[in-house]
């Protein structure tokens, strides 16, 4: 089956699509063919040496992606299939078929060409951990939740105590800022066993390789995909506390209903005595299964193209 990928530049929808293709791979023989978007959005965009005739599946992720698929199937063969990953904000109806996640289903009502998930898709680990290892994920300034350095390094330090004598592997993002980097280095260089992986140079220890290994992680709650990467792996998960930005976030419900189902942990804090407050591990239900929603997306798409 040849795929043409049209991608966006966009690590975090680009991941969505890899890991369902690598999915899709461990059934399907798949020749596929990336084609990255030129141009400027959303005047004028295209991309090179796309040949007629010859795609059995367009896939990509986000809006600037989507224009391209429907665009590239015009000249394609008439069982060429389009499929969109994440949610179109038009033509909806025109896709082949679409993979969404659940909080956007308002979003498709009447639309039958919905594969739904839970969360993001994440490649799935049944490895069993390492105790010595832990790992702490950290996500930056964002529309959803405060990043209040203070308050989350307090955290981390404090997760980090729990653990003294396991190697900790610390990741920050391209959103995080320079001063909580600052911040981490600090904590690297007091203790030789935590490890700071900056986003700009991760050749030595790959996230998901680390994080298919720890056996415990702390994650910011903005980090939606990250959260889900960790929940399709074993494991424990905890998730930093933030102060909410805007109460009507789509992220915000889906983190509050992981931690009203006791899908993930957290840390929580006690009611301050003379303005002092005490951190607690709440800690998820040790018989959730690991998430494998890609590899239901898989089962479903696989038996439409």
């Amino acid at each position: 089956m040849n795929v043409l990928w049209i991608k966006d530049g966009n690590i975090g929808h680009e991941k969505q699509v890899r890991v369902l293709l690598d999915q899709l791979l461990k059934n399907k023989q798949l020749n596929i063919i990336e084609r990255t978007i030129k141009g400027i959005f959303p005047f004028f965009t295209y991309i090179n040496d796309v040949e007629e005739n010859y795609y059995d599946l367009i896939i990509g992720a986000g809006n600037k992606t989507y224009p391209l698929l429907l665009d590239t199937k015009k000249y394609q063969k008439n069982i060429t299939k389009t499929v969109a990953v994440l949610t179109p904000s038009f033509k909806k109806d025109k896709f082949d078929i679409i993979c969404a996640p659940y909080h956007d289903e308002h979003k498709l009502k009447d639309i039958n060409n919905v594969i739904y998930f839970k969360g993001s898709l994440a490649s799935v680990s049944l490895s069993e951990p390492e105790e010595k290892t832990i790992l702490i994920a950290i996500g930056g300034k964002n529309k959803h939740y405060h990043f209040d350095q203070k308050h989350i390094i307090s955290q981390i330090k404090y997760f980090i105590s729990l653990h003294s004598d396991k190697d900790c592997y610390i990741y920050n993002s391209r959103r995080t800022p320079t001063k909580m980097n600052d911040e981490i280095l600090s904590l690297k260089n007091n203790k030789n066993n935590i490890y700071f992986i900056d986003y700009k140079n991760q050749q030595s220890s790959s996230f998901e390789d680390i994080l298919h290994r720890a056996s415990s992680k702390l994650i910011t709650r903005d980090s939606m995909n990250m959260v889900f990467e960790s929940l399709s792996c074993r494991g424990k998960t905890y998730l930093i506390d933030m102060r909410v930005k805007n109460k009507k976030s789509k992220v915000l419900n889906v983190i509050n209903n992981l931690i009203k189902h006791n899908e993930v942990g957290s840390i929580e804090f006690d009611n301050p005595i003379d303005g002092i407050s005490t951190m607690k591990l709440k800690t998820q239900n040790i018989y959730n299964d690991v998430f494998a929603e890609v590899e239901k997306v898989e089962y479903t798409l696989k038996k439409l193209i």
